[in-house]
C-alpha cells in the first residue's frame, strides 16, 4: 500500500521536513503521524497497463517563479503540486498529484465542496495562478509553468471547478484540445 504524506504545519513549504514512512506499529496497527508530525494518508495504489509510462511532472512554477512542488505532499513516492486557495481573505491549501490522469487531491484546512469554484494562487506569492481558457464546465482553466520562465507553450493546467472532468493535469497539448472542442 502506498501512502500520501502531508506534515500538519504553519509552513507548507518549508522543505526542511523530511518524511519518515513508518506505516504500522509493531502491534500492526497503522499509525496516523510519524515521528515529525507528518500525517500518513493511503493512496490507493493504480496499475499501471503493461508498457504504458506515467508521466509525472517534477518541476511546476507559478508565473513569478516559485515552485509549486512540494517534498511536504507527497503521492505514492512523487512529490506533489501545492496550491494556495484564496477564500473570504483566508489562505487555505490543496495539494495535487503530479501524475497526469490521477485525480487525487488532498485539502489542507477548508473543505471542498462538488461544483464550487476554486481561486486557485501561489501558495508563495499569493497572485492568481494565470487563466488559459475557460473550460466547458463554465470553469476556467488555470496554468501552471514547468519551467520558471511564464512561457504558455511549456505549461500544465488544471480545471478551478471542483468535480470537474478536467480537474487533474492536464498538459498544454490537451489543454488546446479542450479549448478547440474536439
Amino acid at each position: 500500500m502506498f501512502y500520501f504524506l502531508i506534515t500538519i504545519a504553519n509552513r507548507f513549504l518549508n522543505d526542511s521536513y523530511v518524511a519518515e514512512t513508518t506505516k504500522f506499529t509493531n502491534s500492526g496497527i497503522m499509525t496516523m503521524f510519524d515521528k515529525k508530525g507528518i500525517m500518513l494518508i493511503p493512496v490507493p495504489a493504480k496499475k499501471q497497463a503493461e508498457g504504458k509510462e506515467q508521466i509525472v511532472i517534477k518541476s511546476c512554477y507559478c508565473q513569478n517563479g516559485h515552485s509549486l512542488i512540494s517534498k511536504r505532499a507527497r503521492f505514492n513516492e512523487y512529490d506533489g503540486i501545492l496550491l494556495g486557495i484564496r477564500s473570504k481573505d483566508q489562505m487555505y491549501h490543496i495539494a495535487v498529484s503530479p501524475v497526469f490522469g490521477e485525480k487525487i487531491r488532498v485539502s489542507l484546512d477548508i473543505d471542498l465542496v462538488d461544483g464550487e469554484l476554486l481561486d486557485l494562487v501561489c501558495p508563495e506569492c499569493g497572485v492568481n495562478l494565470p487563466v488559459y481558457a475557460v473550460c466547458e464546465c463554465g470553469g476556467v482553466l488555470k496554468v501552471m509553468f514547468l519551467s520558471p520562465d511564464a512561457d504558455f507553450m511549456n505549461c500544465v493546467g488544471v480545471c478551478n471547478r471542483v468535480g470537474c472532468r478536467h480537474s487533474e493535469i492536464k498538459n498544454e497539448g490537451q489543454l488546446m484540445t479542450l479549448i478547440a472542442g474536439e
